[in-house]
């Protein structure tokens, strides 16, 4: 055995043991990044299902007599209504607030039309992770959402519409939060007829 290690290229097995490490690491983070996607797909998928009260309007807020400029009186209602999306946020206060007063447009674009939306519905048809690095993702969710709508004269109708979220995750205490949204409902101009 002595003999046969003196006669083996050192060099050679260093590169065996390197190519295994290198491997080994290679196979390990692969499983990681997996997990890691599914996870964050599962996430996005949830938060898309559950933005509902973000395009519902508030059920004491008087849509058809309001003045579309004044945002100070719908959107205090809407952060109560979307209280529950909180928790899919990071811990940052301004961070929720921007995501929460982007819906500001949406009802804007409705009142014009004279138009209530009363009941939404958002039924996730894609995922995609576009980038998931260092502790980051930015995903894009394609979805169907029906709008359920209560004219001024009182009649009820829908609209169903193809919309897109782009989402931005940061994995902060052990768990991926959002840190940034941006939805195709809160864009007058992406509405498809």
């Amino acid at each position: 055995m002595k003999k046969w290690w003196q006669n083996v290229n050192r060099g050679i097995l260093l590169l065996l043991i390197l190519i295994i490490a290198v491997v080994s690491y290679l196979v390990s983070d692969s499983i990681h990044n997996s997990k890691e996607r599914k996870a964050i797909k599962e996430i996005a998928t949830q938060y898309v299902i559950d933005s509902s009260p973000l395009y519902i309007t508030p059920s004491d807020f008087d849509f058809f007599s309001w003045n579309s400029i004044d945002s100070d009186t719908l959107l205090p209602e809407i952060h109560s209504q979307a209280g529950s999306l909180s928790h899919y946020f990071v811990d940052n206060e301004l961070v929720r607030n921007q995501a929460f007063d982007q819906s500001f447009d949406f009802f804007r674009y409705y009142s014009s039309l004279k138009r209530r939306p009363e009941k939404c519905t958002r039924v996730p048809e894609s995922v995609e992770i576009l980038e998931l690095y260092n502790g980051s993702a930015s995903v894009v969710v394609r979805s169907t959402t029906k709008i359920d709508l209560l004219e001024e004269d009182g009649t009820i109708g829908y609209e169903e519409l193809s919309t897109q979220d782009d989402l931005q995750f940061l994995y902060t205490d052990g768990e991926w939060k959002l840190v940034q949204t941006k939805s195709n409902l809160n864009l007058a101009s992406s509405y498809e007829y």
